[in-house]
């Protein structure tokens, strides 16, 4: 029996054994089904989600979704990573939309800047044109000398005011990064001869020394933008001269292997260690009276340093209250053996010549009295000239009658000067056409070469540049007269009117501005009447400018406005501002 109890616990036991051994191997393979099972499903979830992002990283965006297709953890990743792709959808949108605001905001300031320069420059043209002729007249007399005096005083005033339009312009190139040097040899001692001649008279004036100290054995043949290198020394030595009421101003120059040192000194009011911090910001003046007491708009500091950088130099100071200032420039000394090309202005002021032309010329230009000052100018130089109010008038002219050349004012009413240039080519009309144009700003130009011109004339003209256009385009039948060295002097011919016809011409003028009124004054009245608010608007325009090349800034001042509140469609001020302009304008006439 008990052997017997012995083997049935032994089978019983080797039974338990086998069966374990089974158990364990199945729970084994159970397990390791379980995690092949659970490996596969997570891999299978986890590729599908990196195929989602791989093709949302392909889009290039943020709009798509990741697909929830289980709520456990990869699930909840994916909530995670959509609620990501929100908040950057959101964070692109708004990034967008302020780049969108900047680039708008840019246009917009180009565009101010464009209309401006327009603005400020067709008055400036009529005040510094206006004044070179009255000046020729009285040279020519010699029967006017008390007056050249006030009437140069005129014309430095509209030199400084077109100045400071070419340096907001500056600024704005400065940093849109579109502002190029011109480099070309040239003569640094010829260059610190003209600054010389130019302050010697502002230091009599003054009643202060200046003196211009330079090695003149040292040779001075460089290679750079000596304009822009100019524009820095007449800013450095401008405001030295506007803070110093006494003592002395000295431009010292000289060079070593490397730079080029221009240094301007002053005894003049000085500066604190706090003002030197800012005193290349932008609008900077040393306190708010200075501008009061001694003018200026605290850009030229800006743009001189600016202009310096660029072209790889600098510009140190050092000041002491009271004691006067030390405005150092440094650009790379770069010497050159290039012959330096001879100014042809320069040349033609030596020999004293007067050029004369041979070719008929249209002006188009809807100001009346720039119409009669590029026309006078034009037929004292011999041109035969005819004149247009608009591009559809000027396209009119050119496609009956034969041209040498077309003057093309860019902005008039009916069809501007682009347009019109346009219309001309599409018409087969080849004649040059030269836009006129206080729009210098490059985009502007880009318009001009793509409608086919070749040169262009900025506001207000200059009459070297207008010869420049004139041998290009234009024959030179006679012999240039000699001027006698006594009995004619040197100055370029003015208007086809007698020089003592002076009264006469202011005379013309104004009734020219009095017709001109009194016609826009009647078109206010119907525009506003009509309510024709593009009419509206550009006879405001067209009386602002006018109004301001006549000495009428009130008028000017309210048609300004009355612009601007049509430009932002503020209405409700409209006709009270039509009112005032209709008021002021009849208070002008007669």
């Amino acid at each position: 029996t008990i052997d017997r109890l012995e083997i049935y616990i032994g089978q019983r036991k080797e039974h338990i054994e086998k069966s374990s051994s089974f158990i364990l191997a199945t729970v084994m393979m159970a397990i390791l089904l379980l995690e092949l099972f659970i490996a596969r499903r997570i891999s299978t979830s986890t590729r599908a989600l990196v195929k989602q992002i791989n093709t949302i990283e392909q889009l290039n965006g943020f709009s798509a979704r990741i697909e929830v297709t289980a709520e456990d953890e990869l699930g909840q990743l994916a909530r995670s990573f959509n609620q990501l792709l929100e908040h950057l959808e959101d964070a692109n949108d708004n990034l967008q939309q302020s780049l969108e605001k900047e680039r708008q905001a840019s246009e917009a300031k180009d565009n101010f800047l464009a209309s401006m320069s327009h603005e400020l420059r067709t008055p400036l043209a009529s005040v510094i044109g206006n004044s070179e002729l009255l000046i020729d007249e009285c040279e020519e007399s010699c029967a006017e000398q008390s007056r050249i005096g006030l009437i140069r005083s005129i014309q430095r005033a509209g030199e400084h005011q077109l100045a400071l339009v070419n340096d907001i312009l500056d600024m704005s190139k400065i940093e849109s990064g579109k502002l190029s040097m011109d480099e070309a040899p040239y003569d640094l001692s010829l260059l610190l001869k003209d600054l010389e001649m130019m302050f010697l008279t502002k230091a009599d004036d003054q009643g202060i020394q200046f003196a211009v100290v330079h090695n003149s054995e040292e040779p001075y043949q460089l290679q750079g933008d000596s304009q822009r290198i100019g524009q820095i020394l007449i800013n450095l030595l401008g405001n030295a001269f506007k803070f110093t009421e006494q003592g002395q101003v000295t431009l010292t120059v000289w060079s070593d292997s490397k730079y080029l040192f221009c240094s301007v000194k002053d005894s003049g009011i000085g500066m604190s260690p706090e003002t030197i911090d800012t005193l290349f910001g932008r609008f900077e003046q040393v306190d708010g009276s200075i501008s009061r007491r001694f003018g200026g708009n605290g850009l030229g500091l800006y743009l001189s340093l600016n202009l310096a950088e660029i072209m790889g130099g600098e510009i140190d100071v050092s000041s002491n209250m009271g004691e006067g200032s030390i405005f150092q420039l440094r650009l790379p000394y770069r010497p050159t053996d290039i012959p330096v090309q001879s100014n042809p202005a320069d040349s033609q002021a030596e020999s004293v010549l007067q050029q004369r032309y041979s070719g008929e010329v249209l002006i188009a230009e809807d100001t009346p009295e720039l119409q009669l000052l590029e026309r006078r100018i034009l037929e004292s130089m011999g041109v035969v000239v005819t004149t247009a109010e608009n591009g559809q008038e000027a396209v009119a002219q050119a496609t009956t009658n034969h041209f040498d050349l077309i003057l093309m004012d860019m902005q008039m009413p009916v069809m501007d000067g682009i347009e019109a240039t346009r219309v001309l080519r599409q018409q087969g009309v080849t004649t040059p056409v030269v836009p006129l144009t206080a729009n210098v700003m490059q985009k502007h130009r880009d318009a001009f070469v793509a409608e086919g011109c070749k040169e262009f004339l900025a506001k207000p003209i200059d009459r070297q540049e207008l010869r420049r256009v004139l041998n290009r385009f234009l024959a030179q039948p006679q012999e240039p007269r000699i001027a006698e060295p006594v009995t004619e002097p040197a100055a370029e011919p003015s208007i086809a009117v007698p020089p003592q016809a002076e009264e006469e011409v202011d005379d013309e003028l104004m009734a020219i501005f009095i017709d001109s009124t009194t016609k826009n004054r009647e078109k206010l009245k119907t525009a506003l009447s009509e309510k024709a608010w593009p009419a509206l608007r550009e006879t405001a325009h067209t009386v602002k400018g006018s109004a301001a090349s006549f000495g009428y800034p009130e008028l000017s001042n309210i048609a300004e406005a009355l612009q601007f509140a049509l430009d932002e469609e503020r209405m409700g001020v409209v006709p009270e501002l039509a009112m005032d302009l209709l008021i002021e304008m009849g208070s002008v006439l007669p």
